[in-house]
């Protein structure tokens, strides 16, 4: 059975590219989109960067509505890490605004 799901792992790493790491939950202040990146100030000044968004999340929420930059939301997102461990792809999985 392990060595199964070390197979299983190998594949998903060679065929996604990266395998999902975390689900982490954050606050953060929607900034802008910018050039297919999502971009999201949190409560410290860090800067939270989301490479994608689910449709059920762009479905509750379009980013791309200026209307919308200001605002808090509390975000829902997956992390991963990129064959290199260099490089962190997040996706947006749900949003909720926070008023």
């Amino acid at each position: 059975m392990k060595t199964l799901f070390i197979a299983f792992a190998m594949f998903a790493t060679t065929f996604y590219g990266s395998i999902p790491q975390d689900t982490v939950k954050v606050n953060g202040t929607y900034d802008r989109h910018e050039d297919g990146v999502y971009f999201f100030m949190g409560d410290e000044g860090e800067i939270y960067e989301f490479h994608d968004i689910t449709e059920e999340a762009s479905e509750a929420f379009d980013l791309m509505d200026e209307a919308l930059i200001g605002k808090l939301f509390n975000i829902t997102f997956t992390l991963e890490m990129g064959e290199d461990d260099e490089m962190e792809y997040n996706t947006i999985i749900a949003l909720k605004l926070i008023e």
